[in-house]
């Protein structure tokens, strides 16, 4: 009789993480996906810092790539080298400019609050040309919200009460790309972030800030899971497959009971909403790559 020993496939991934991150939140979370994938029965995960994973795919066998990064570049190289990147790279690429984001769900039909994208310039300020945009920007009303397109955590996100303040942000922040977006007075300073894995919301949180208009955990806020009513859900599922998601973090408020999507994130941390939910997104986003490569 002719014994045959059993095969062990060994999955191998790779962690993208940005050269740059140095700070410990971005550390901690990559630390979070490390330590969770040795939880998966013959899952290997390792880290690599942007500028070495071209070098290292070329080397090693890789079965599926988790993009913690913003290298668009990148992330769009090493699919077109066919292999598995999670997040997609259209994703990061449309979550990552709050304007195309906007586009985005305007195009699926996703209910979000108004918005202004400003005119594109290539030097200078551009509130030196206030006074032809102006009209248009004053439409969403005051207060409204002013975000520079790139930005994270709740930070280059600001508040004008009136045309006063307004310009004065936009003299500070105006060599930057902004967006401006009608500001949902309704329960100001807290949100919902929904948490989509796949096609399904996996775990609710509300975030609220008793001290700032911004509800973020990293502005202050805190979080506490809750249930949401299925609208909700199918608005964030809705807007995560706008963007072409694999996962992704919907922020969302309610103006009169209907769910307005302020924001979609394509590499949502996952350690502040694992504190306050039995649910582990980290393990679930590993194991649904699993399942998907």
């Amino acid at each position: 009789m002719i014994y045959q020993e059993a095969v062990i496939m060994v999955i191998n991934g790779v962690i993208v993480t940005n050269i740059g991150q140095k700070v410990p939140k971005y550390k901690a979370q990559t630390d979070d996906f490390l330590q969770k994938s040795t939880l998966i029965a013959n899952l290997s995960l390792k880290e690599v810092s942007n500028p070495h994973v071209l070098n290292y795919v070329a080397k090693h066998k890789v079965d599926f790539i988790l993009f913690w990064d913003k290298d668009i570049f990148l992330a769009r190289t090493l699919a077109s080298l066919g292999y598995k990147v999670f997040n997609n790279p259209e994703t990061i690429y449309l979550c990552d400019d709050k304007a195309l984001t906007a586009y985005a769900l305007t195009k699926a039909g996703v209910t979000q609050p108004n918005y202004f994208v400003f005119p594109l310039h290539f030097s200078g300020n551009i509130f030196d040309y206030y006074d032809i945009y102006k009209d248009e920007l004053l439409k969403l009303g005051f207060p409204l919200v002013i975000k520079e397109r790139f930005g994270s955590f709740g930070e280059q996100v600001y508040l004008a009460k009136d045309e006063d303040s307004l310009k004065d942000i936009i003299k500070e922040h105006g060599t930057k790309p902004l967006l401006g977006q009608a500001f949902i007075s309704e329960g100001s300073g807290s949100d919902y972030r929904l948490n989509v894995v796949g096609e399904e919301v996996l775990l609710s949180v509300k975030r609220t800030n008793t001290h700032d208009f911004r509800s973020n955990i990293n502005q202050g806020g805190s979080a506490k899971e809750v249930e949401v009513a299925p609208l909700m859900k199918q608005t964030a599922i809705l807007a995560t497959k706008a963007v072409h998601g694999h996962f992704a973090g919907v922020d969302i408020m309610l103006k009169d009971g209907i769910p307005h999507v302020l924001e979609v994130n394509s590499n949502m941390r996952t350690i502040a909403v694992n504190k306050v939910s039995n649910v582990d997104l980290t393990l679930k986003i590993l194991e649904y790559i699993i399942n998907n490569i």
